[in-house]
């Protein structure tokens, strides 16, 4: 029975259609609402299962990027200065590493001009090596393995001279004295997070000793208001940490990690990170509370996901993240370079102003991209945090949104889908872009009022409903030839597109008996070429391959069923019979494996990494034919050969074939003739009780003729 003769009349299949696309733009656009993004959306990990693929999240993040670009800058919070170690301090000063007495210098001169907190935004993790203590050191060592601390006299003042210049060269010595004389100074430290592919290779980071975990507890946070707080954050967790050498002291001092999005940019930070059974604060957060004089109990985190900074809250997402509000481009904040601090060549306007000592200049400062700079200084970073935290100015997601979300979307995917039929088309799309212009308008006004309202659920509502609808209204205009050539010139040959639409008959829904040959072909070690490639090199390497390998396909007269990610699964003998099928997929196979060899040759020129592919060969009976719904529909081939060449194409990592291809018993019968094949004996695949015969498949007679349709 003709597919098309199964359609009821228009206007009941009308009918059906819009309630089909109502409940799908209804589904679609609740889906994308109660979805959680990279940004913490208050649904987060009960509503994990729902979460969207990444493009869609990151869309709806460069919405919010656009919102904050639209915008504009916002005004500077008061009290907020940069100390930076730019280009200039560099040529003034000198390269760096500078020696821990100017950074001592730094803060000595920043604590006497009035600053009220200085954050020390330099990992101080390692001790100052200077070749002056490096020589030190050796002559002591020296000094010692003669015994000359033993010898009395003039061996015993020269003892007292390397001492004393231990003591000069040892700059560390100088740095934690100024950390302990000013106590107003907060030191960064990096957590480190689990690594799969270190996981995978047993390799895990070193643990904390008791000195270290007594050093990071000091900025841990303890406090809570109510039981239920306790349990109000799921926090990132860290495996490690890198701490600041134990002999410097500061006032306080917390994580500098702030994790970017998927796409590199920085819209959120992590407030708090957990270690071990504690959460810590960021290096923002502990400068905040120094700032506001609070001590480490007035910090607390309640059981609506907020921190409190005594009387100040601070919300957070369900991870302890804060979705920050951006002041500006790179620059913006009042900077002062650190060699105008240290030579005192201009005023220091920090009285009673957090000032923030870190790198701006290039080759030195850790970067990272925000909606108004791509490379945005790390000390700016810390600045942006640390004034959405003392100005209560972050971006909020109102609890309210998902049940006023839900009704608009519901509203939305009732209507969308009937203002085509009512309005004509041209009407319906000027309506519908006029209520796509109102969405992003409120959320624009919104996101300037401090609120992200994410748009993409009303906008994929209304685009599904009504573009379903207009789409609808357009095809079924269309005759039966065109509806025809749409549905299957993506998967079979021009020549096939072009009898089908002579004979629309042919295409019947539901399977027949056929034999026919199913061919798999698959790529070796494509996990492990993916990993070792960006994603774009990954791309476009397999667009190569799957162009060059389906071109192939449909010279022999194949069918292209489906994709399985690098896979490709083709069969010969339909629709349209051709006796030779199983020749054709030989041949097919062998060309296809030639021209991976000839690509492989062009990759290696290029620097290019290689490819590897196995392909399985299965001929027998199947079932053919469109199988689905009267909605959507497949044509593709089911039954036992299919499951025997997926098998048989496996079986290349365990027998060493001339190239790769493995064709079964029933494929070795039906074109013995015509091609030199080599018997790999009897396997029983899995799947299967019964063992089968498999050959493997050297080559195809140059006088073996070509089947086709």
């Amino acid at each position: 029975m003709p597919l098309l003769a199964l359609s009821p009349g228009p206007r009941a299949l009308g009918l059906r259609v819009r309630l089909l696309l109502m409940g799908v733009a209804a589904l679609g656009g609740l889906w994308l609402a109660l979805a959680p993004t990279p940004a913490g959306r208050t649904t987060g990990s009960r509503l994990a299962v729902l979460r969207p693929p990444a493009v869609v999240e990151l869309t709806e993040l460069r919405i919010l990027d656009w919102h904050a670009q639209a915008r504009g800058p916002l005004p500077l919070p008061p009290g907020i200065s940069i100390v930076a170690i730019d280009e200039r301090s560099l040529t003034r000063i000198g390269h760096w590493p500078w020696p821990r007495t100017r950074t001592a210098e730094l803060v000595t001169r920043l604590a006497g001009a009035g600053a009220r907190v200085i954050l020390l935004d330099i990992l101080l993790n390692e001790p100052d090596q200077n070749s002056q203590l490096g020589l030190a050191r050796a002559l002591a060592e020296r000094y010692r393995a003669l015994g000359l601390d033993r010898a009395p006299g003039r061996a015993r003042a020269l003892g007292g001279a390397i001492e004393e210049a231990l003591a000069t060269a040892d700059t560390d010595a100088a740095l934690a004295e100024a950390l302990t004389a000013t106590q107003r100074v907060v030191l960064p430290y990096a957590f480190v997070f689990p690594d799969e592919r270190a996981a995978e290779r047993a390799e895990t980071p070193p643990p904390l000793d008791d000195a270290a975990r007594r050093l990071l507890n000091r900025s841990r946070v303890v406090a809570f208001q109510g039981p239920a707080a306790e349990h109000a954050l799921s926090p990132t967790m860290a495996a490690s940490a890198l701490l600041p050498l134990a002999r410097f002291r500061a006032a306080g001092s917390g994580h500098a990690n702030v994790l970017p999005d998927s796409d590199g940019v920085l819209r959120h930070t992590p407030l708090v990170i957990g270690f071990g059974d504690g959460l810590y604060p960021s290096v923002a957060l502990e400068t905040a509370r120094l700032a506001l004089g609070l001590s480490r109990t007035q910090v607390q985190i309640t059981a609506d996901r907020r921190i409190m900074l005594g009387e100040e809250a601070v919300p957070v997402d369900e991870r302890g993240w804060l979705l920050l509000s951006h002041y500006g481009a790179a620059g913006s904040f009042p900077t002062i370079s650190a060699a105008d601090v240290l030579e005192g060549t201009a005023p220091l306007h920090v009285q009673d102003q957090i000032a923030l000592v870190g790198f701006t200049a290039l080759g030195l400062m850790d970067t990272r991209p925000t909606p108004f700079d791509p490379v945005m200084p790390a000390v700016e970073t810390h600045a942006t945090i640390l004034g959405n935290i003392l100005e209560g100015r972050t971006l909020r997601m109102p609890a309210w949104l998902l049940l006023v979300q839900a009704l608009a979307l519901v509203l939305l995917a009732v209507l969308a889908p009937l203002g085509p039929p009512r309005l004509g088309a041209v009407w319906a799309t000027v309506v519908a872009l006029a209520v796509l212009g109102l969405v992003l308008v409120a959320a624009h006004a919104a996101f300037r009022a401090g609120w992200w309202l994410p748009v993409l659920p009303p906008l994929a509502t209304l685009a599904l409903g009504h573009v379903g609808s207009v789409t609808y209204q357009v095809l079924v205009e269309q005759r039966e030839q065109r509806w025809i050539r749409r549905a299957f010139m993506q998967y079979v040959p021009p020549a096939v597109v072009r009898e089908l639409a002579r004979n629309p008959a042919a295409l019947v829904f539901g399977g027949r008996r056929r034999v026919l040959t199913v061919l798999f072909a698959d790529i070796r070690g494509f996990t492990t070429f993916s990993e070792r490639h960006t994603p774009e090199e990954v791309v476009d390497t397999l667009q190569e391959y799957l162009t060059a390998m389906v071109e192939i396909v449909f010279r022999h007269h194949g069918t292209l069923d489906k994709f399985i990610g690098d896979a490709i699964m083709a069969f010969f003998g339909a629709p349209f019979d051709n006796p030779d099928h199983a020749l054709s997929a030989c041949r097919a196979a062998v060309e296809m494996a030639a021209l991976l060899e000839q690509l492989n040759d062009k990759w290696r020129a290029e620097g290019r990494d290689p490819l590897q592919a196995g392909f399985g060969i299965a001929t027998g009976e199947v079932l053919v034919g469109n199988f689905g719904s009267t909605q959507r529909f497949t044509y593709t081939v089911i039954g036992d050969q299919v499951n025997l060449a997926a098998r048989l194409e496996s079986l290349n990592k365990e027998h060493a074939a001339s190239r790769h291809v493995i064709i079964s018993e029933g494929t070795y019968q039906a074109v013995h003739a015509h091609v030199t094949a080599r018997p790999l004996g009897s396997v029983t695949v899995r799947g299967k009780y019964q063992a089968v015969e498999i050959y493997d498949l050297v080559d195809v007679l140059p006088s073996a003729p070509e089947g086709g349709a």
